[in-house]
């Protein structure tokens, strides 16, 4: 059945997660752990701080499109898909704590530090609290796919971002939270429902032409970042947000390019199979902060630019190997877990 499942899958789309989970960890070794370039970095050296800001730009488009994914494709809800995703979350938290336990290498926690893993709510898993929702709206949203016109749906999106700019991007406090929402979230997967049902020249270009406007944007977007930092002395991270209609448009040529990708590879497939494992590993609260974050810029610090960029590479591959390897053995134990106790139970 597994090995049904690597076959089935489209490795284009595969591809793009495995790299959009690398440019996750690639935005939280960036701007996440070094934080953006001060006036004082940019006119001290201008060349490193355009690195920086080009490599959280480019990266800053992990989250939106793994969002995009599922709406291309539309969530099909089963409790038993709901059940898996929460077992994952759970197994890979429980499992990092107690390996760190034994290792000596982390503090016992308390019981409102657990309620934090158990629920969800520590910072490093916003992402699973605004998937949960999304995934929980999905047949409303389907629904109304399905019941509007081309007209209409266009016309709703429109509203949408143009309303999320100004909340959620120009003044970028609560409801949309700068992106970090599910509310953004159903945006983008309506998003990308539009584009798959309704393709229109503009996401018809050649596959080349949308990866070209993707680095076109970024470079954009860094610039702009960078001049405003300057020349106001503020302003270093609000064109990173997720909803910034810069990110969004950037996040989208992203994603179209892959689409227009086709093959088939099962070892792409196996790898992304746990890819999102690896957000949850690297941002435990075990070793987000200690042991990724702070030993960035610990190197940043301490190092010159170029072991710094090598000693980061390694620890984001070493990151990503392991965390996938880690998630086959809570595959193979979620499906025991089914065998014993849910199969013919859940559909």
């Amino acid at each position: 059945m597994q090995k049904d499942m690597y076959k089935r899958r489209d490795s284009n789309i595969e591809l793009l997660r495995i790299i959009s989970m690398f440019l996750v960890l690639v935005s939280h070794a960036s701007y996440s752990s070094l934080e953006p370039p001060t006036h004082e970095e940019i006119l001290g050296s201008v060349n490193s701080s355009l690195l920086r800001g080009i490599s959280e730009s480019l990266s800053e488009v992990c989250v939106n499109v793994f969002v995009l994914v599922s709406g291309w494709y539309g969530i099909k809800v089963r409790t038993i898909r709901f059940l898996e995703l929460i077992f994952q979350v759970l197994f890979i938290s429980i499992a990092i704590y107690a390996i760190m336990r034994m290792l000596g290498l982390t503090r016992t926690m308390n019981i409102n530090e657990w309620k934090e893993v158990l629920l969800f709510k520590h910072l490093g898993y916003w992402f699973v609290r605004a998937y949960i929702i999304l995934y929980m709206f999905a047949p409303v949203l389907n629904a109304f796919v399905d019941n509007v016109s081309k007209k209409q749906h266009g016309a709703f999106l429109v509203v949408f971002f143009l309303i999320q700019t100004f909340y959620g991007f120009y003044n970028y406090g609560g409801w949309y939270a700068g992106g970090f929402s599910p509310l953004s979230f159903m945006g983008l997967y309506l998003l990308a429902r539009y584009m798959r049902i309704y393709p229109n020249k503009y996401t018809q270009f050649n596959k080349y032409l949308d990866l070209s406007l993707y680095f076109i944007i970024s470079l954009f977007t860094t610039i702009c970042s960078l001049a405003f930092t300057f020349l106001f002395n503020k302003g270093g991270t609000v064109l990173f947000l997720y909803s910034s209609p810069l990110v969004i448009v950037s996040s989208v040529f992203f994603f179209l390019f892959f689409t227009k990708l086709s093959f088939q590879s099962r070892k792409v497939n196996w790898i992304a199979a746990s890819c999102f494992a690896v957000y949850l590993v690297h941002t435990s609260p075990c070793l987000f902060h200690p042991y990724y974050l702070d030993v960035v810029r610990y190197w940043f610090d301490t190092e010159s630019r170029t072991q710094f960029v090598l000693y980061t590479s390694e620890l984001i591959i070493a990151y990503f190997v392991l965390s996938v390897l880690f998630d086959k053995i809570r595959i193979i134990v979620w499906l025991l877990f089914t065998m014993i106790f849910i199969k013919n139970k859940v559909r």
